[in-house]
C-alpha cells in the first residue's frame, strides 16, 4: 500500500466532530491538524502547508466562506471542501466564485468524503506534470451532440474536467465557473429547449418529474430533437468559450436581456438561476438562433467585473 503524504487542516467549531473525522483520515494514511475557529486555521495556513483544508461553513465569527476569501485574497489556490448542512442560494454561488473544491453534506458521509480528497490528491500530483495546451496549439476545441435519451448518462462536466486540469493551469475560481455553466447550459437546453417544460412541471415532486421526462422523451415531436455542445479555447484572446444549441422552440432572450442589464441587484429568483448565473460567471454572453443557441467566453486572466 502507497504511504499518503497529503496534509489535510480540519476546520470544524464541533471538536469532537473535527477530531473523529481526523482520526478517520490518519487511519488512510493522511497528516491532519484542527482548528475549532477560523482565524486559528487562517494562522495556521499562513505559517504551514496544507494540501487540502476541510472546513465547515456554518462557523461562529469568522464561516468558513469568509475564510476561503480570506484564502484567494492571500493569492494562494489553496484546495478547500466545505461542510455544510445547508446550502443557501447566496452562500452557493459565493463558494462558487471563490473556488470551493467540493461540498460535503452534514452529518459527513465518511467516503464521500474520503473520494473528494481522493480526487483533489490526483488532481495535485497531475498538476507536477501538467503541460498548457495553449503552447502548442493556436485552438483547441471539443464537441459532441447528445441525444436527450442518454442525456443523464451524458456527463459532459465529467469529460471536461479531467481535460482541463491536465492541460490547463487554471485557478480555482474558473475551472470551477466553466464546469458549473456548463451544467446550466445543458440542463437550461434539456429541460426548457427539448421538453418544454412549464415552471409548473418543474416544480412538481421528484418522482412526478421523473415520469413527466420519461413520457415526454417518448413523443415524437421531441425524439429527434438534439444538443449540441461545443467548447474551445484560443490563445490570442486568452480565452474559453462555450457554446451550447438545442432543437428546442427557442425564446425572447433579447427582453431577458434587457430586463437584466437593467437590474442593479442582480437576482436569481427574478431571473432564473440558470440564466443569471451565466450572465454573472461570463465575460461576454450572446444569444442566437432565436434563443436556441447561446455562447459565453470566459477569459482565463484575472477577472475585473463581470458583464459590462
Amino acid at each position: 500500500m502507497t504511504v499518503q503524504t497529503h496534509s489535510i487542516l480540519i476546520v470544524d467549531d464541533n471538536p469532537e466532530l473535527a477530531k473523529s473525522l481526523g482520526k478517520l483520515l490518519a487511519e488512510h494514511n493522511y497528516r491532519v491538524e484542527t482548528a475549532s475557529r477560523c482565524s486559528d486555521a487562517l494562522r495556521k495556513l499562513r505559517r504551514n502547508l496544507y494540501d487540502i483544508v476541510v472546513c465547515d461553513i456554518d462557523m461562529p465569527g469568522m464561516n468558513g466562506l469568509d475564510l476561503l476569501e480570506k484564502i484567494r485574497q492571500d493569492g494562494r489556490a489553496q484546495e478547500v471542501i466545505l461542510m455544510t448542512g445547508f446550502m443557501e442560494q447566496e452562500h452557493f454561488v459565493r463558494a462558487i466564485r471563490l473556488g470551493a473544491s467540493d461540498f460535503i453534506n452534514k452529518p459527513v458521509e465518511i467516503q464521500h468524503l474520503l473520494k473528494s480528497i481522493e480526487i483533489i490528491t490526483a488532481r495535485l500530483i497531475d498538476r507536477r506534470n501538467k503541460v498548457n495546451v495553449f503552447n502548442s496549439f493556436e485552438q483547441a476545441e471539443f464537441s459532441c451532440v447528445i441525444d436527450p435519451q442518454m442525456y443523464s448518462a451524458a456527463g459532459v462536466t465529467k469529460i471536461l474536467n479531467p481535460i482541463l486540469q491536465k492541460n490547463l493551469e487554471l485557478p480555482h475560481d474558473t475551472l470551477s465557473d466553466l464546469l458549473t455553466c456548463t451544467d446550466e447550459m445543458l440542463q437550461n437546453a434539456f429541460i426548457h429547449g427539448i421538453l418544454e417544460l412549464t415552471d409548473e412541471e418543474r416544480l412538481s415532486e421528484h418522482d412526478q418529474l421523473c415520469e413527466l421526462i420519461r413520457r415526454k422523451l417518448l413523443q415524437p415531436e421531441i425524439v429527434g430533437r438534439r444538443m449540441r455542445f461545443s467548447m474551445w479555447m484560443e490563445k490570442e484572446k486568452e480565452a474559453i468559450a462555450i457554446c451550447v444549441e438545442d432543437d428546442g422552440p427557442g425564446f425572447d432572450y433579447e427582453s431577458w436581456l434587457k430586463r437584466l442589464r437593467a437590474d442593479d441587484n442582480l437576482s436569481m429568483e427574478a431571473h432564473g438561476r440558470g440564466l443569471a448565473m451565466l450572465y454573472f460567471l461570463s465575460d461576454h454572453l450572446e444569444f442566437g438562433n432565436g434563443g436556441r443557441k447561446v455562447m459565453m467566453l470566459r477569459k482565463l486572466q484575472p477577472r475585473r467585473n463581470a458583464q459590462a
